[in-house]
């Protein structure tokens, strides 16, 4: 009976430390924008991105194109803090007629974080 009870506790910690471990990953709401680069044609974009919370790593993104805008998502690294698989920097198409880069924010809301002027160069949203 003690062999059962302390095989059952085992399993239950086991699948405490899996879920520790697996059980996050879910979208990041505090990424900002470090630096950019687009490239000589126009077609793509280098993003380089950081979290402003003193935990979690970003391990990639999903981009949502629309005709004149682009709404990025970002995800957690698995895990407590976890590093492994995390990643800064990521190169993204853009659309022609993109206008506008939205990050996702928090609540299901997008902020604005980079805009074409008037000359049809990519400028920085800055908060004010």
């Amino acid at each position: 009976m003690k062999k059962i009870g302390f095989m059952l506790l085992m399993m239950i910690v086991a699948i405490l430390i899996i879920l520790l471990f697996f059980g996050t990953g879910g979208k990041r709401e505090d990424v900002f924008l470090q630096d950019y680069q687009v490239s000589e044609d126009g077609k793509s974009m280098k993003i380089k991105v950081s979290v402003s919370s003193s935990m979690g790593y970003i391990r990639g993104l999903k981009v949502k194109q629309g005709e004149d805008n682009q709404y990025i998502t970002f995800y957690s690294t698995f895990g407590f803090n976890n590093k492994f698989g995390a990643k800064d920097e990521f190169e993204i198409e853009l659309n022609p007629t993109c206008e506008e880069i939205y990050f996702y924010h928090e609540n299901g809301e997008y902020k604005l974080v980079l805009r074409k002027d008037s000359d049809n160069h990519w400028i920085e949203e800055k908060e004010i």
